[in-house]
């Protein structure tokens, strides 16, 4: 036991070695890089066809894992997963993977090792080669984007959209049918296929899809995912994971709060709870009208199904891992079996959200999973499961088992409030904060003034390729299949803070975005307005003494991601850099993981939605004003150093019984209103 002891630290620190991550520079891209990226790029096109890329193919048929295991740090995992390809275990390649099955994720873990293991770049490509056509295409697809995301080798790669690797999860499958069509009777030029949100309303919360629907919400939830898998045991790989637990937890607020404002600005009422128990149907049912590249459809569940014990999970089990997870919250105690063996602490207000944030989401570094499970992702295997339990009729995975899909189904926002209860159940326990606590001395916020808030709908395009088989690479050049959709947007605005201070200091800055009335029109009180406010900006600045007009784009939010760049655009934009033509630039301004810029506000309503807008000044507790970008909505992600120390969400983390101990002089609350408008009236303004 102390042999194989030392050799698993020895690992981890191998592992930690070779995998600090390098600061975000903005720089030009050399030829190495370029042709990282086209490399990464040519593998992810396609991934359920045989890959067209001939170099890539004599590649990966002339690489031979087992000849090669010195390359790998850890030869062993690679033994583990070719004991897996060549007895037949994994997932065939014209099987549905989804990240929520057990055995999956098993598989899964197994393919990132070769790729995540590989000492060197040569290796790691030459494993992708190989794995391209002997793998799964969706589960080829989920390991190779973790570990470019995670490798240090690739960590500025900019991985192709989700919804352009895989529009069959992204748009209904008419639009898919009208591709295949385009394909057979060979349209020449760029072939459009408008799609329309509106084409299959049925109830009233399919009046919401142009949120829950819009291809950037999934994009971000995947790749939130791909930041922060569950499976990824950071000690085990070397890798920090500050806040890992509390990002879980708050991002997954924050999207049930973004929700439940958008629910607000159509006049429904906010998401309610449900019992996990057979007496307690499911009231909301979902068409996703999507299918999978191999043909089978993501299934529909009617309205009122009841939950049943299935295959991966008993309906009993849930309900007593969840009054497990609230004992422990109510008595402050956790029994920890991890690799530093058994042992009893008490959580607090400074540690208690990360535990639990693991704990709940059941990731590998939990301090228990093995008595506390994973409570959310046994919550989608139940309800996500629940029309075919047994498996007996071949049914696919549902729309909850997939990241690509889950945020379009109604009820992942009923399986987030549930899970955020029991975060509240915690948070709840500990008293608000008091004046002195929220005061900053000698700041005071004198006036906030923001620009007139406006959403719109406008066309986006992206590319439909990958949904439709080629015979040659070289057709790909003259293929050209687009959606046009009609997306949510806003025009862009700026917060201007004029701040009073008598001494110069380093801040953290916040604005949130809530409601000020509930769907009835009456007035919230300041308790309320706090569970569904969003934070739609967080950034240090520097004040001096005297006066301070701070002013801030939401362009620059680092809650948001912008637009991708089309795969197409993408690779021309590579090649040109290569012959020399345009530098490409890579590093701080861009990440993957992010929530969509054209979602930071919820759609307005033509005679104005009300809400409250908050400017909320701190203490800055960091060692620099670096700050990653994203960060509010994604965290630093994994082996990047956070700066704010501040716990997520503050100070709307806590309950604010006294408004008037809430209100001190560097907290801000003002009125504002959001106008939604035609495409024409935007365009000829009054």
């Amino acid at each position: 036991m102390r042999t194989a002891t030392i050799v698993v630290l020895a690992l981890v620190a191998a592992l930690a070695a070779g995998s600090v991550i390098p600061p975000r520079e903005r720089k030009v891209a050399d030829k190495d890089f370029l042709t990282r990226q086209k490399n990464i790029i040519q593998l992810l096109i396609r991934p359920n066809q045989r890959n067209l890329f001939t170099e890539q193919v004599e590649i990966g048929n002339a690489y031979d894992l087992e000849a090669n295991l010195n390359n790998y740090r850890d030869a062993q995992e690679v033994k583990r997963f070719l004991n897996l390809y060549k007895h037949h275990e994994l997932v065939a390649r014209d099987e549905v993977f989804s990240i929520v099955y057990r055995e999956h994720i098993w598989q899964v873990e197994r393919l990132f090792n070769i790729f995540f293991l590989a000492k060197d770049y040569d290796t790691f490509y030459k494993t992708a080669c190989w794995a391209r056509d002997r793998v799964n295409g969706a589960m080829f697809v989920y390991a190779l984007s973790v570990a470019v995301l995670h490798r240090p080798d690739t960590h500025d790669i900019i991985l192709p959209p989700p919804y352009e690797v895989y529009p069959e999860l992204f748009v209904d499958t008419t639009v898919i049918q009208k591709a295949y069509e385009a394909r057979m009777s060979h349209q020449s030029g760029s072939y459009v296929i408008p799609y329309n949100y509106s084409s299959h309303i049925h109830n009233y919360l399919d009046r919401l899809n142009y949120f829950t629907e819009d291809v950037g919400l999934g994009t971000y939830l995947t790749y939130l995912n791909y930041e922060y898998p569950g499976w990824l045991n950071t000690r085990k790989y070397g890798l920090k994971s500050q806040h890992r637990g509390e990002v879980f937890y708050y991002t997954r607020q924050q999207l049930l709060a973004r929700y439940q404002l958008e629910r607000l600005s159509r006049g429904f009422p906010g998401v309610e709870t449900f019992e996990t128990d057979i007496y307690h149907p499911v009231q909301v049912g979902f068409n996703p009208h999507l299918h999978y590249p191999n043909g089978q459809p993501i299934p529909a569940r009617p309205d009122g199904i009841r939950v049943h014990d299935n295959d991966l999970v008993d309906v009993d089990y849930v309900k007593n891992i969840e009054w497990r997870i609230r004992d422990a919250i109510d008595s402050h105690t956790f029994i920890a079996n991890d690799a530093d063996g058994y042992r009893r602490f008490f959580i607090n207000e400074t540690d208690g959200i990360e535990v639990l944030g693991n704990i709940i989401q059941g990731n590998a570094d939990s301090v228990n999973r093995r008595y506390f499970k994973s409570y959310f992702g046994m919550l989608l295997s139940l309800y996500g499961h629940s029309v075919d339990p047994e498996h007996k009729l071949g049914v696919a995975p549902s729309a909850l088992e997939h990241t690509e899909t889950a945020l379009r189904d109604p009820l992942y926002y009923n399986i987030l409030k549930k899970t955020v209860d029991l975060f509240r159940q915690y948070q709840n326990q500990f008293p608000s904060y008091t004046r002195d606590e929220l005061t900053v001395p000698g700041v005071k916020i004198e006036s906030v003034d923001v620009d007139k808030l406006i959403t719109y709908y406008d066309d986006f395009f992206f590319n439909l390729n990958n949904a439709v088989e080629i015979e040659k690479v070289e057709e790909a050049d003259s293929l050209d299949i687009r959606v046009r959709q009609q997306r949510i947007n806003h025009k862009p605005f700026t917060v201007r803070v004029n701040v009073k201070s008598d001494k110069a200091a380093k801040v953290m800055v916040r604005f949130y975005l809530a409601p000020k009335f509930d769907y009835l029109g009456r007035e919230l009180t300041l308790n309320q307005k706090r569970k569904y406010a969003v934070e739609l900006d967080r950034f240090p600045y520097e004040i001096v003494a005297g006066d301070n007009k701070i002013e801030r784009s939401s362009r620059d939010s680092n809650a948001i991601v912008h637009d991708q760049l089309t795969t197409n655009i993408l690779l021309k934009k590579v090649n040109q850099a290569l012959e020399g033509k345009d530098p490409l630039y890579i590093g701080s301004s861009f990440r993957h993981c992010g929530f969509p810029e054209r979602l930071l506000i919820p759609r307005g309503r033509k005679s104005g939605l009300p809400l409250n807008f908050f400017v909320v000044i701190s203490p800055y507790n960091g060692q620099d004003l670096n700050t990653h970008p994203s960060v509010v909505s994604c965290g630093a992600g994994l082996n990047y150093e956070d700066v704010d120390t501040t716990p997520m969400g503050y100070p709307f983390d806590r309950n604010i019984w006294d408004p008037t101990n809430f209100l001190v002089p560097n907290i801000y609350q003002k009125d504002v209103i959001i106008y939604h408008k035609t495409q024409e009236e935007i365009n000829n303004p009054q």
